[in-house]
């Protein structure tokens, strides 16, 4: 063997080996929790309506609408004919500012949907959206948007 074609195998290897060393350092260095707000705060339930979805948990994402649901909402539904089978479009929820006066509430959240796409789409869909939330005794309810049936097309 050339000593040209060693060095080139010896350089190969070595960018295989750091390629692999970055990837099993950013996915252990992930976070794979979210710090969970408290229950309690309008920030707190807009969180653990989006991790309910997230887990696909539909009736926990239920219990934090008000008033809630007489019968179940389709989110299984509308996935099914958005996407095709095994595929799962990703997303991620950034929380926004909070205004509360009195027993009502609005926060701001984006939520960006990350779908694979063509060589000239953008494979990130960001969507800005208000929710409304009023207070029930010691918890808040989600009273706007009901349905977020845009995360799963």
């Amino acid at each position: 063997m050339k000593t040209s074609s060693r060095w080139l195998i010896i350089f190969g290897v070595t960018i295989g080996v750091l390629v692999i060393a970055a990837v099993a350092l950013v996915l252990t260095m992930t976070p794979k929790d979210a710090h969970l707000l408290p229950e309690n705060t309008p920030e707190g339930t807009v969180q653990r309506y989006f991790l309910a979805l997230q887990a696909e948990d539909y009736l926990t994402a239920y219990s934090y609408l008000s008033p809630p649901p007489t019968e179940k909402y389709p989110y299984e539904e509308w996935r099914g004919p958005f996407t095709s089978p095994g595929e799962k479009p990703e997303w991620k929820v950034t929380l926004g500012k909070t205004t509360v006066k009195d027993n009502q509430a609005t926060v701001d959240v984006v939520v960006d949907v990350f779908r694979p796409s063509g060589p000239f789409d953008n494979p990130v869909r960001t969507n800005e959206i208000t929710f409304f939330l009023k207070k029930e005794g010691t918890s808040w309810k989600i009273t706007l948007p009901w349905d977020v049936w845009w995360l799963f097309y």
